[in-house]
């Protein structure tokens, strides 16, 4: 029970025995005083009546109307006249009519004093006599009683203003200390919100309030976040300091072989990266003979401002990777480019400005090799392109960029007017659905299913997939549309289903208010099938936009559903600045995933990760898992989930 209702209980049992009391007190006095006033008037009336008869001619006309005119002008029980002896006969007599008492208006005294008051408060109205002369023989005995029942509606009516006052006062009261309850509790719900969110791992501070009972609650609790904070941050350096050594080239800081290939492959064989790109080499020759009449230390120098040259190139969504192949080689990964020969021109022209003033006076230009790939190509097929492009660029005199194309294949549309036209008229169509693939948990029950979108092709009847679709949504403004529909279609399969689904939200969508509301107020009419809905954000939109995804989580979690990241990798230091927001889950990249059962500087930094993000009340699933020894290795690791090829029902 709530302090509020304690508190109106409180002053009700207060107000009950207040009044119980006081109606007792009150009532027992105004009856005793009441009964002295009607045996007061009983001897006043019956004496005075007793003088007038004395002082009349007795003839029993005149003291009948004598009597009778007492009787009316007054509220009596009965006015009765009897012969002086104590067994005298009745002269004469008038008595109240019950009968017309019965029958009395409503609102008369009588009918406003309930029987069951009159039984509770008994007033007792004691005759009066008064003797009756004949000169100085006595003639009669006068015995009158007066009626109490307008002694009991007077009463009656005391009691129910007394009733009133004591209603209306505990009403005020009750309201007043609301107002004042709820005024004193209101740092308590900051109290509770704090312990609340704590409670569910979002380890966020709260100003102590005034009180100081409360204020030593939220400073204790203050201490705890801020101790979790701390140790949160001190786990994200080292994993981070850890990642750095296992997934980057130490001299020049870019990635490494083993992972940028693996970033690579990553991204020829996902659904939901672009369908197209391409891979550049830049290549740094002679490097030890550079080393030798530079120095080790310029000629580090020298790798560094050749990896910051190249990172000039990457666009603001940096979905651009860079990477060191071996010690003379520079690789660029340019997902969706669409004028590799533009970005050969400016890449030539940024090296040669960034480095030629490093390098001696007969030092050619870097060759660079471009290899155009789309899905589906092969890993050693695009780095056996890429090599060929390189050889040629060498083999050039001023070592011109060389481009080669892998199984270059046509699109279904080519520019951004044909393709606006080609996603709308799939709206319009209903052509979007999503595809379903299972993510498991340690025990190998359905986690939730993973639905990446497809388009079909409204002409041609080829099938899309998101990376084919989702770059040239985003450039023609229709991404929010789609996202919009794939929740409504997310929520029917739940509903038609009854298993949890997972989508993906985009960037764009996130930052797009009305598209927000839209989601939220879809959400709201389906709350059953809201609660089986799971959400995947990019990671870099929950740090570059980290605004908009605070206040998505703030608008989205309180309907029940979970959201959490995927493709983790880079950002992974970062997770910490997320304790307060309340995430549900992480999805670790699959160009970590991949060869994790013999690669024990990711087995590392993956058992650290799972750590940090199981104190902060998150699951770890693994993306991109291919062979059933993946799969141990990652149980042993303490993920929480799998998804990838070599993961079955």
């Amino acid at each position: 029970m709530s302090l509020i209702k304690q508190l109106w209980l409180a002053i009700v049992v207060v107000t009950l025995a207040a009044f119980g009391i006081s109606f007792v007190v009150s009532t027992l006095s105004a009856r005793d005083y009441i009964q002295q006033e009607l045996q007061r008037k009983n001897m006043d009336n019956a004496n005075a009546l007793a003088l007038a008869m004395t002082q009349l001619p007795k003839d029993p006309t005149t003291l009948e109307l004598l009597l009778a005119a007492q009787f009316d002008n007054s509220h009596y029980e009965y006015i009765r006249l009897t012969e002086p002896r104590p067994d005298g006969k009745v002269i004469m007599e008038r008595n109240i009519d019950t009968a017309a008492i019965a029958s009395t208006a409503p609102g008369s005294a009588d009918e406003q004093a309930p029987g069951w008051f009159r039984t509770l408060v008994p007033i007792q109205s004691l005759p009066a006599r008064s003797q009756v002369s004949d000169g100085w023989t006595p003639f009669a005995t006068l015995s009158l009683k007066s009626d109490p029942a307008f002694a009991y509606g007077s009463l009656w009516r005391g009691t129910l203003q007394l009733l009133g006052w004591f209603v209306a006062g505990a009403a005020a009261i009750g309201v007043f200390g609301t107002l004042v309850l709820r005024t004193l509790l209101r740092p308590l719900d900051k109290v509770v919100d704090q312990a609340r969110a704590i409670g569910e791992r979002r380890f966020v501070s709260t100003d102590a309030p005034a009180t100081p009972e409360f204020a030593a609650v939220v400073t204790a609790m203050n201490t705890l976040s801020t101790r979790v904070r701390s140790m949160l941050e001190e786990e994200s350096a080292r994993l981070e300091s850890l990642r750095q050594a296992v997934q980057h080239d130490p001299v020049s800081g870019l990635l490494n072989r083993e992972h940028f290939l693996a970033q690579v492959a990553d991204t020829l064989e996902s659904d939901t990266a672009p369908a197209h790109g391409a891979l550049v080499i830049v290549r740094l020759s002679h490097l030890i003979e550079l080393n030798e009449s530079l120095g080790r230390a310029t000629a580090d120098a020298l790798l560094r401002k050749l990896a910051e040259s190249l990172g000039t190139l990457l666009p603001a969504d940096a979905s651009w990777l860079l990477g060191r192949l071996n010690g003379t080689d520079f690789a660029v990964l340019a997902p969706a480019l669409e004028t590799p020969d533009a970005l050969a021109t400016t890449l030539a022209e940024r090296l040669e400005l960034a480095v030629r003033n490093s390098l001696p006076d007969n030092y050619r230009a870097l060759p660079i090799g471009i290899a155009c790939y789309q899905r589906g190509n092969a890993l050693p097929q695009l780095l056996a392109h890429a090599d060929v492009a390189l050889d040629r660029s060498e083999q050039e005199t001023d070592c011109r960029p060389q481009i080669e194309h892998v199984n270059p294949s046509a699109r279904p549309a080519t520019d951004l007017s044909g393709w606006r036209r080609l996603i709308e008229s799939a709206l319009e169509a209903g052509s979007f659905h999503l595809a379903q693939f299972a993510v498991l948990d340690r025990n190998r029950r359905l986690l939730h299913l993973e639905t990446p979108v497809r388009m079909q092709h409204p002409t041609e009847g080829v099938e899309l997939t998101a990376g084919d679709v989702i770059p040239w949504a985003t450039r023609c403004g229709l991404l929010p549309r789609i996202d919009e529909s794939v929740v409504a279609q997310a929520l029917a399969l739940v509903d038609s289903g009854g298993e949890a689904v997972c989508i993906n939200l985009s960037a764009e969508s996130m930052c797009h208010a009305p598209t927000i509301s839209r989601v939220a107020e879809l959400l709201k009419a389906r709350p059953a099938a809201a609660r089986q809905l799971w959400i995947d954000l990019p990671e870099g939109a929950a740090f570059r936009h980290a605004v908009e995804f605070r206040a998505l989580c703030k608008r989205l979690k309180p309907l029940g559903v979970r959201i959490g990241l995927e493709h983790v990798s880079a950002q992974v230091c970062r997770i910490g600045e997320l304790h307060d927001v309340g995430l549900d889950y992480l999805k670790i990249s699959a160009a970590v995933i991949r060869g994790i059962d013999h690669n024990p500087g990711n087995q590392t930094f993956l058992r650290g990760l799972a750590t940090i993000a199981h104190t902060m009340g998150m699951q770890v699933i693994a993306e991109g898992v291919t062979t059933g020894t993946e799969a141990e290795q990652l149980d042993a690791l303490g993920f929480d989930g799998l998804t990838g090829p070599g993961i079955r029902r």
